[in-house]
């Protein structure tokens, strides 16, 4: 009877910490993804059962004609499973590629304008997140969630200036959590710009929770 017990408490403690490790990517409902880049990401998390995906719409800001192979193999899996894939989805113009509808989670990884010359006197990278915010109020239900991974470092938080891009745009960021690619099987970020990818040149990444403000 002892040893029992002592399973249960085993296998609890043991789904309670991958619950953790999983962090937001739970619970996910009605999600549209931007900036998927080859898709990977989508079909990964489409496999994440506690993910609980309702609906996915996943997008890429590639043209279909401009996709690379890998993403055009990804795209159809993800339409056999039921995916609406869109390419040439202007993350910081949704209204301009969807018609009004409300998701549970809008989901943006490792947006990076792959630019570094000022607009409006502003980094183009912060600039993108506020206009990407803006543009997903309409887009996304009163408790919704838009999670935005990028690299956890002093450079990339100063680049992007989350918390004010959230204060621009009517969010609060609710929590941050540690980022781990590896719980992601068959996920393989590239930039949109070129073939480099995030997560082979750093080790450290963080995922923000933006919620509109009450």
């Amino acid at each position: 009877m002892k040893e029992i017990r002592m399973f249960d408490v085993i296998h609890h403690t043991v789904k309670a910490f991958s619950h953790a490790r999983l962090g937001p990517w739970q619970g996910l409902g009605d999600a549209l993804l931007v900036g998927e880049g080859n898709l990977s990401f989508a079909k990964s998390l489409l496999s994440q059962p506690t993910a609980q995906i309702t609906h996915m719409t996943a997008t890429t800001y590639e043209k279909e004609r401009n996709v690379s192979d890998n993403a055009r193999q990804n795209a159809l899996y993800l339409k056999q499973c039921g995916v609406l894939v869109i390419h040439g989805v202007d993350a910081t113009n949704l209204e301009k590629s969807f018609r009004p509808h409300e998701f549970n989670t809008v989901i943006f990884q490792f947006p990076n304008v792959g630019s570094r010359e000022a607009k409006y006197g502003q980094n183009p990278n912060h600039v993108m997140i506020r206009k990407f915010l803006r543009s997903a109020v309409q887009f996304l239900k009163p408790d919704g969630n838009v999670l935005i991974t990028a690299v956890d470092n002093p450079h990339y938080q100063g680049t992007f200036r989350f918390n004010d891009s959230a204060d621009f745009a009517g969010y609060e960021i609710t929590k941050t959590w540690p980022f781990d690619p590896f719980l992601f099987s068959g996920y393989a970020h590239t930039n949109t710009n070129d073939d480099d990818s995030a997560l082979d040149d750093h080790n450290r990444f963080v995922t923000h929770v933006f919620r509109l403000n009450a």
